[in-house]
């Protein structure tokens, strides 16, 4: 099982053309592919029941065992943001008292015990990311926690609590989270914490609480922590900071647009001669807006551990600035990267790739 997960594993990274499939190929080319492979029968609507109905509502794939609900799996596009959907998978999972849960947009899979206490991000106890981890660690992953032997046995559910309780989680965070530093690479600023949660998350697959991140730059800023980032980060960071002129990547080693003036920048094929990092992030709403006015509203669900970055009214929110021609305001007391970042972040919620936006700055 093991040596043909991580066969499909790597099958999946090197679809080119994954980021815009829709939900049904990422169901049947991903998902019930995995499945098969973990040791489910995919044709058998008994054990592996597609659109299983919970309260009037839906769940895209129930595991059943012995007609029992062992594992609920959500399934979106690879464009969608999972933070909008964990509520609601969560939710049908409580309802029916099933341990295992998993939200996946293909590439990605966040993993819950649902009747775990405490807040939905909370209750993620792993995430798998196809792309950044090792294919072989993955396919791992995925035998423990979602092969059939393992949710039939009560294993799965064991192995996930151990995880959610164990040491060994601080001893993986602790040489996670200065790894995750050196692929941030950039300076501080107010989304600095949320920002290292995530790439830790992603780098290792589990989530660390904002105590131990806050920590971490702590013992950073005072040059006192032995996993403090070396010198050699150091330097590189400063020599990202000297370039004249930057293209903005959207991996996690994405030199900091920090100090730096934005120049001009390329959307959705225009062009736009720009000196505020603010007009960017007017520019790249307002035409969200322009293009999708119905769906705007997914916007109010962006947000940070402590603040909101879009209302309605000016309530809120710190420098409040209207989006042009809409009734809808956004937070402009951000620096650069956090522009850049929310600018990604407004894109990808209505399916638009990275590489639709591009940022000169020197």
């Amino acid at each position: 099982m093991r040596e043909e997960l991580t066969k499909a594993v790597r099958g999946i990274r090197e679809k080119q053309n994954l980021r815009e499939a829709d939900e049904a190929a990422i169901k049947n080319g991903v998902v019930l592919r995995l499945l098969d492979i973990l040791g489910w029968h995919p044709l058998d609507v008994s054990e592996v029941t597609p659109e299983y109905s919970v309260g009037g509502r839906r769940v895209d794939f129930a595991l059943r065992v012995n007609e029992s609900n062992k594992v609920f799996i959500e399934v979106k596009r690879p464009a969608e943001e999972l933070e909008m959907h964990q509520e609601q998978l969560l939710n049908y999972s409580f309802a029916q008292g099933v341990k295992l849960a998993a939200l996946t947009n293909g590439t990605t899979w966040w993993l819950y015990l649902p009747l775990n206490e405490g807040r939905w991000e909370q209750r993620r106890f792993y995430t798998l990311d196809l792309l950044a981890q090792d294919p072989e660690a993955v396919s791992q992953r995925f035998e423990e926690y979602l092969s059939r032997e393992q949710v039939e046995s009560g294993n799965a559910v064991r192995a996930a609590e151990d995880v959610y309780r164990s040491q060994s989680k601080k001893a993986t965070l602790r040489g996670a989270i200065p790894r995750a530093w050196l692929g941030l690479l950039a300076g501080p600023d107010d989304f600095l914490i949320d920002l290292l949660i995530e790439t830790t998350e992603k780098l290792c697959g589990l989530r660390p609480e904002r105590t131990e991140v806050a920590e971490f730059l702590s013992d950073f800023s005072h040059r006192t922590a032995p996993t403090a980032p070396p010198p050699a980060a150091i330097a590189l960071t400063e020599r990202a900071h000297r370039a004249p002129i930057q293209r903005i990547s959207v991996s996690p080693n994405a030199a900091s647009f920090a100090n730096k003036q934005i120049t001009k920048f390329v959307l959705l094929g225009t062009t736009y001669n720009s000196r505020t990092w603010q007009e960017l992030l007017l520019t790249v709403t307002g035409e969200m807006y322009r293009r999708h006015p119905r769906d705007f509203d997914k916007c109010l669900a962006l947000r940070g551990s402590k603040r909101s970055y879009f209302s309605r009214s000016q309530q809120g929110l710190h420098l409040p600035r209207r989006i042009p021609n809409t009734s809808y305001y956004v937070d402009a007391k951000l620096n650069s990267n956090s522009i850049v970042r929310i600018s990604k972040k407004v894109l990808k919620l209505f399916g638009y790739r990275d590489t639709d936006l591009r940022i000169w700055a020197e």
